[in-house]
């Protein structure tokens, strides 16, 4: 079963790094370096602003690390067929999934990792303590983490569900006492808590010649990568992910102004398809909440003019793909409409979503923003959707035509 793991793992690996080249995009890096960059400034100004004695520093950092463990489940990486095709080996299953928890932890200690290091400032303000302790830390969320998948690793198995509950809320009181213990005791305390800790859960969630739960463990599976695939989909087309059309009732006042003109076939096509279709419909309302959000947590008005034009270049760039959406439809190849109606009636709709887009993000600029600079960064977004709807986007049309 070693050398079949091995194997699940390499072809799943194969295909999640398939999807990484379409996420980990020039323009997604930008993002996250902006963004990284731009939360880094603020949280430095942040320390620097804080008192020596500010009360909050240790709850807030317990409280982050308590929230953050539970993140990450057990990847078992089973499928279907595995109910039938490994139920004469399931006695041999208990290494498999041994397997699949240590691939599992891989993940769950890099956001440990960063976010330990990134709230340790917070704990040097409050105790005066040496970086050593970073590493005690460290090791006691790890360790708390192990006892989590441990708990994950019983409940595949059958009549579970009653104990691996009581041992998740166990586990759980249990990690918040050892972080806040070591937090305001010593940190090797806490590490040396969360080992007996881990050695106590591997005690008691020993199967015992238990049967597998061949349903529930494929069920978890099956959930555990449907949300990994929810979120390649906001970058590439999943085939996992089946597109859903929703009808969005409160949108036919907005789409019945389309009328049903020769010129306009397009247009009313690509309208419902970015409305009302699950994938573009979807990626701009939430490129269009997270941009909003952002816009209210930031106060420099460079950051917001930055952030607010990153977020509609964003918007129009993950839509261009609309531009083939229904080439698939012969009707589309049939009818007599010119390809330089098709590119017009994309260039109308991405400006007119563009441009809600800027009236949304400025009216949530003027949070933090007077009403003149608030203007000013709304000039700024129209003249970047008309570089992009006129400009750009005929460029990008061209390509993906040749």
């Amino acid at each position: 079963m070693h050398d079949f793991f091995l194997l699940r793992r390499q072809r799943h690996q194969k295909k999640m790094m398939k999807y990484m080249r379409y996420v980990l995009n020039d323009h997604f890096v930008l993002v996250c370096l902006f963004l990284v960059g731009g939360l880094a400034f603020y949280y430095s100004n942040l320390l620097k602003a804080l008192p020596s004695d500010f009360p909050w520093s240790l709850p807030i950092v317990g409280g982050v690390w308590w929230l953050i463990l539970p993140f990450g489940k057990l990847a078992t990486l089973v499928e279907p067929a595995d109910m039938t095709f490994l139920l004469p080996k399931e006695k041999e299953m208990g290494g498999y999934l041994s397997r699949g928890l240590r691939h599992s932890l891989g993940f769950p200690f890099v956001i440990e990792l960063l976010i330990c290091g990134a709230l340790l400032p917070l704990v040097v303000l409050a105790k005066q303590v040496s970086f050593i302790n970073f590493f005690f830390y460290l090791l006691m969320l790890w360790g708390l983490k192990i006892g989590n998948l441990r708990i994950q690793r019983l409940a595949c198995y059958q009549k579970t569900n009653e104990q691996t509950q009581r041992l998740s809320i166990l586990w759980f009181i249990t990690s918040g006492a050892i972080i806040f213990i070591s937090l305001y005791g010593a940190a090797w305390i806490g590490t040396i808590l969360a080992i007996a800790a881990v050695f106590g859960f591997f005690t008691v969630t020993k199967e015992n010649d238990r049967l597998l739960d061949w349903s529930k463990m494929i069920d978890q599976e099956n959930a555990r990568l449907h949300r990994i695939y929810q979120f390649i989909n906001l970058f590439t087309d999943v085939p996992e992910i089946e597109a859903k059309v929703r009808r969005r009732k409160y949108l036919d006042g907005l789409l019945s102004r389309i009328s049903f003109k020769h010129e306009n076939t397009y247009l009313y096509l690509f309208a419902r398809g970015a409305l009302r279709g699950a994938e573009f419909g979807g990626l701009f309302f939430r490129l269009l909440i997270v941009g909003g959000v952002l816009l209210f947590s930031l106060n420099d008005f460079r950051f917001i003019v930055g952030v607010s034009l990153l977020f509609i270049y964003l918007i129009g760039f993950q839509m261009i793909p609309l531009y083939s959406q229904f080439d698939y439809i012969s009707a589309t190849q049939l009818y007599p409409v010119s390809n330089k109606l098709k590119r017009a009636s994309l260039q109308q709709l991405m400006a007119i979503l563009l441009f809600a887009a800027a009236i949304i993000f400025t009216l949530c600029s003027l949070v933090q923003l007077s009403i003149v600079e608030s203007l000013v960064l709304l000039v700024l977004l129209l003249i970047e959707i008309g570089l992009f709807a006129w400009f750009y986007l005929p460029t990008r049309i061209k390509k993906m035509e040749d």
